[in-house]
């Protein structure tokens, strides 16, 4: 997966907030991108963008706690689920998750209304899941976001022109005797983290 695919803002969105019509520092303002759309995952403890496609989805292994669910990263849409209840590495049991009656609900159940992925999958059918093993649950589709939401966008431009204007001011202070100094610290912007926090996961787990 390229970079530029895995960033929430463009060069040019930062370039006109930053009032910049040269190429001189472009490469510092991608570096910037970069940098604060890792920094938003951190935050965040999700991504935004897309991982695995339908053709080629991507697998993850995660360990059920309770036999009637499995919390997950997020899900945007799942092509396999797959469970290995001998604990031979096998993942023989493949659950029906395509044709009626299915194996499987997606919760939170209204997430794909808002433009929100799954974050967990109940079992109502043939199996349950093994939750007496770690790491018994493989599932195989498309994680993340099914679009960048508006706000990761803009935090993501506030932070990246925070990053690239700090590297003028190298004593953490920017600004003026005229117009007044603030002084930059190495969190996020406060504007960013109000703009985030509805996406912020607890501790990796969706609220």
């Amino acid at each position: 997966m390229s970079q530029s695919s895995t960033v929430y803002t463009t060069l040019s969105d930062v370039k006109n907030a930053l009032q910049i019509e040269d190429t001189l520092d472009d490469t510092a303002i991608e570096a910037a991108i970069l940098t604060a759309s890792r920094q938003i995952d951190e935050y965040c403890q999700r991504f935004f963008y897309q991982e695995g496609t339908v053709g080629s989805p991507a697998t993850r292994y995660y360990t059920a706690y309770s036999p009637w669910y499995v919390e997950t990263d997020d899900i945007v849409q799942l092509t396999q689920l797959a469970c290995d209840p001998d604990f031979d590495q096998s993942y023989s049991q493949v659950w029906n998750i395509t044709t009626a009656p299915l194996d499987i609900m997606y919760e939170p159940v209204n997430n794909p209304l808002k433009g929100w992925p799954w974050t967990r999958i109940l079992a109502i059918g043939s199996y349950v899941f093994p939750y007496f093993f770690p790491q018994t649950v493989r599932v195989q589709g498309v994680f993340g976001f099914p679009e960048v939401p508006y706000e990761v966008e803009l935090a993501c431009k506030i932070q990246a022109s925070r990053l690239f204007v700090r590297k003028q001011s190298p004593f953490g202070i920017a600004g003026s005797v005229e117009l007044g100094t603030v002084r930059l610290n190495s969190r996020l912007d406060p504007d960013v983290e109000m703009l985030l926090k509805t996406f912020r996961r607890n501790k990796g787990l969706a609220y």
